[in-house]
């Protein structure tokens, strides 16, 4: 009789000791089964989001790691204590500080270098890169200009605020991200993104055209007020009472060229950012830095021609003005091809920032929430598996073991008569193997199922937990670089996220259980194994 049929036989004639053995292998393969299966879905479902997710980056320094530096804490603390001892602070009080320190220590003022538009545009020569374009910012204060403030228009005669975002690209990145539409008229044209005329070109919201009775083509000078000092040094007023005070307008004319319209806001849901939306004028980068500029002259003469000091200690003068820098406030803002191109970029920009300490940030949506939870489920999931393979070694090696050495005469006999010993360990082999492919085959689907609906659950319930710490100013994950820049995050509800988790079994998750099951079985019998080899067939049949 060969080694096979002895096998088949011997499974037959003990059904007790294959149906434990059976039963053993299936609850152990159930909790394998389920660990894997939740490893499964967290791949399938991370796939998932990332499609669903656009690929939209920004470049931002990583501050943490940068004040982690030695140097860095050594000159902090340095300058921390000199600054204590400042009675009087001038425009130039800090610089002296960082000088002396730089003297001190002998080295400089440890920097992580600055992020600037040449740093961006390099970005766009990458093949993941769709298109980069940074948003320079500013903002001005007029009594020319109202607010959009909603439905309820209300009259106001102070001084309003708006926002200025700048744009080096001929398509504005919220129009690509969906976020705005361009309703009238068009976009700004490669002639107008470089600085040559006196008029320059805005867009504006559809709203805050209406608000302000202009359309396409009016011609707008936006401009901060300048309002000369008082006796106490202050520049700040409101109400018919500056007109006295108007030092000067610093500005320039800008003529609309389009109008827009916000695109997923509506009137019951996050007022307050639509209005800020609403209130947002899109300019060319370089209007940023020449508004800035104008702004920093206009209050320079000011305080040349004035009897007063500054409440706030000293301000730049005129012959400060040409080693300044404007405009430099920036945010990158990168496309991507492809979701799957995220780690790629990270990779590739490296050599193109201004240090180690300049990382992409990706505009994510509801993705870092439940990644958070599919991270924890995944810690979960990792130590059930290796506590169940562990077990697997562990019983079923004790259990084999045990059902051996009930079988010592019949393998003596087997070596009595001459059968090899690799054909005796090839039958026990296949005996535990063949019983435990059944058992793993039926552990597969139920331990899938059982681990998809408790996966569920916990998901769910993570899910509303982290709702339930939203920030009520910010959404969830509270301030966002990429709100404050009019591209919201692609918010998801729990609904949507739930019906990305996909605990679907693919080819390969049913082919990492059998490798890892059938695997975790083999191992548990090299020890018994290891106890026939070493039989004496004289010993045992004494």
């Amino acid at each position: 009789m060969n080694f096979f049929k002895r096998a088949t036989t011997s499974i037959v004639r003990r059904p007790g000791k294959s149906v434990i053995l059976l039963l053993l292998v299936f609850i152990l393969g159930s909790v394998i089964a389920g660990a894997i299966s939740v490893e499964g879905a967290i791949s399938n479902t991370d796939a998932n989001l990332r499609r669903q997710m656009q690929p939209l980056a920004t470049i931002t320094s990583d501050w943490e790691a940068f004040e982690e530096l030695p140097e860095v804490q050594l000159f902090r603390e340095r300058t921390n204590e000199l600054s204590m001892h400042v009675t009087e602070w001038e425009h130039d009080t800090w610089p002296n500080i960082v000088a002396q320190v730089e003297e001190e220590l002998g080295m400089p003022e440890p920097t992580m270098g600055r992020l600037l538009p040449e740093h961006i545009r390099a970005l766009r020569d990458l093949p993941m890169v769709a298109s980069a374009d940074y948003v320079a910012r500013t903002s001005i204060q007029t009594f020319d200009f109202n607010r959009y403030s909603g439905p309820h228009i209300w009259e106001s005669d102070h001084m309003e605020w708006f926002e200025l975002h700048g744009t080096s690209s001929t398509s504005l990145v919220q129009v690509e991200a969906g976020n705005i539409e361009i309703v009238q008229g068009g976009m700004f044209t490669d002639s107008m993104l470089v600085p040559g005329s006196d008029t320059s070109h805005v867009i504006v919201s559809s709203a805050w055209a209406e608000r302000n009775n202009v359309g396409l083509g009016s011609i707008v000078n936006l401009h901060n007020v300048i309002i000369d000092a008082d006796e106490f040094g202050e520049t700040w007023c409101h109400g018919p009472r500056c007109d006295e005070r108007i030092f000067a307008m610093a500005g320039m004319d800008f003529e609309i060229i389009g109008l827009y319209n916000l695109v997923g806001y509506v009137q019951e849901d996050n007022d307050w950012q639509m209005v800020e939306r609403q209130n947002t004028l899109f300019v060319p980068n370089w209007t940023i830095e020449d508004l800035e500029r104008r702004v920093v002259i206009a209050n320079a003469q000011m305080w040349e021609a004035s009897d007063y000091e500054p409440a706030w200690g000293g301000m730049p003068s005129l012959d400060d003005i040409d080693d300044m820098e404007f405009g430099q406030w920036i945010t990158s803002l990168i496309m991507l091809n492809d979701p799957d191109d995220v780690e790629a970029f990270e990779e590739a920009i490296k050599p193109l920032m201004p240090s180690e300490f300049w990382i992409p940030e990706f505009r994510s949506g509801g993705f870092d929430d439940i990644s958070s939870s599919m991270e924890t489920m995944q810690n979960i999931a990792n130590w059930i598996l290796y506590v169940s393979v562990g077990a697997t070694l562990l019983i079923l090696s004790l259990l084999i073991t045990l059902f051996l050495r009930d079988r010592r005469y019949e393998m003596g006999v087997y070596l009595a008569i001459g059968e090899k010993k690799g054909r005796i360990v090839s039958q026990i082999l296949l005996e535990v193997v063949a019983t435990s492919f059944v058992s793993i085959t039926l552990a597969v689907f139920v331990g899938h199922f059982i681990s998809g609906q408790i996966s569920s659950n916990m998901l769910e319930n993570n899910l509303l937990a982290q709702q339930d710490e939203v920030d009520p100013w910010g959404g969830w994950g509270g301030w966002d670089i990429f709100e404050s820049i009019g591209v919201p995050s692609q918010e998801m509800t729990i609904d949507e996220m739930l019906e990305a988790f996909d605990v679907s079994l693919s080819i390969q998750t049913i082919g990492l259980f059998y490798a890892v099951g059938l695997g975790a079985v083999i191992v548990s019998s090299l020890i018994p194994v290891m106890y026939v080899v070493t039989l004496n067939p004289k010993k045992v049949l004494m």
